[in-house]
């Protein structure tokens, strides 16, 4: 069987997107490898368990002191690319417009290395995808590497999570105790600059509550980001593994939520998903299907910024203010169904309309 070492060294919600080209590659016949954190490794390997793993914690991926090359852990990384050119692998793929990985699978030794081109990049990828196209999806960028691969599939696979069972219904029969559907709130991203403010996530919840019938579940960030909301909540859920986080949002019927991996858990898993965009670019980073929800206002010009903010507050994120886009996501919900209006609200608009006629 051949082998192909698939590399996604990033976040959350990359790795989720990155099932995408995980599910073509199983389905065409792939023995498929994984480089990437632990914590991938971690909330995907239930789902996912044909896959072999190898983890590594990239200096190049951290926040800060990315470039302190005194500093990388260079005892891990040797004995990455020791077990890298010890598989064989007949092929690799990469998505990153990153010279960094394509250096990486060059030492490896793999014979075919597969990546988006850059000015740095020519001798490492020999065959290299040119026109680099920054307005298509990330998992349209995984779709191309596979087809250069040979995939056959004329449209690209969606990313798709399975959660565990066991603790999906631990978290069920917690709702279940309100007949209500709930609405989940995920107010935090692991970069500041992309979080709504949490006192518009409060009028949010205000508007929310006076127009539909629901129950709130609140995830405030590990970092505490939102706490401040849990007396408006239902149920609150704080220091959630990915596992945990994957098995609540499960039984959710609608999630409202920033520009954040939890966007694309819930788009993977089938719940249909507002989110909240600032300096992201949305064509490439939104949940995946189109029919869920992304709330932008353009209005800086140096959209999208990749998180370097070149004023003193994120305008794009400050400026975005719940009376601006409550009118798309109330529509949103009302299309969708799933959250029902206030029986009372029903009610009256039946009886106007009926006087109308």
């Amino acid at each position: 069987m051949k082998q192909c070492l698939v590399i996604e060294l990033w976040w959350l919600g990359d790795a989720t997107l990155m099932t995408s080209a995980v599910r073509g590659l199983l389905e065409d016949g792939w023995k498929v490898t994984v480089l990437a954190k632990p914590q991938t490794r971690a909330f995907l390997e239930s789902a996912y368990p044909q896959l072999d793993w190898i983890e590594f914690e990239a200096p190049w991926t951290a926040l800060y002191g990315k470039y302190k090359l005194w500093r990388w852990p260079w005892r891990d990384i040797f004995r990455v690319l020791r077990e890298l050119r010890a598989r064989r692998f007949d092929a690799s793929l990469s998505i990153r417009w990153d010279p960094r990985e394509h250096f990486l699978l060059w030492l490896a030794g793999i014979r075919r290395r597969i990546g988006f081109k850059t000015p740095w990049s020519l001798w490492f990828l020999n065959e290299p995808i040119s026109g680099h196209n920054p307005g298509l999806h990330r998992v349209e960028d995984w779709w191309e590497v596979q087809r250069r691969l040979g995939h056959p599939t004329a449209t690209c696979l969606p990313p798709r999570l399975t959660a565990d069972p066991t603790l999906t219904e631990r978290f069920r029969a917690r709702f279940g105790r309100d007949p209500r559907p709930v609405l989940a709130i995920h107010c935090g991203a692991r970069i500041a600059l992309r979080r709504w403010p949490v006192a518009y996530f409060s009028e949010l919840i205000s508007r929310l509550r006076r127009e539909f019938d629901f129950q709130l579940a609140l995830f405030p960030d590990l970092d505490g980001y939102g706490n401040e909301l849990q007396s408006l909540a239902d149920h609150t859920f704080t220091g959630l593994s990915t596992a945990e986080m994957l098995a609540a949002l499960n039984g959710v019927a609608h999630l409202i939520c920033n520009d954040s991996g939890p966007s694309h858990l819930a788009d993977a898993l089938g719940i249909p998903v507002i989110a909240i965009f600032g300096p992201g670019n949305p064509e490439k980073l939104r949940p995946f299907h189109r029919d869920n929800l992304v709330v932008i206002r353009n209005n800086c010009p140096y959209h999208p910024c990749s998180d370097y903010c070149r004023f003193p507050e994120p305008y794009c994120m400050t400026q975005l203010t719940p009376s601006l886009v409550w009118p798309e996501i109330r529509d949103n919900l009302l299309a969708r169904g799933r959250i029902p209006r206030l029986a009372s609200l029903s009610v009256r608009e039946s009886g106007e309309a009926e006087t109308k006629i």
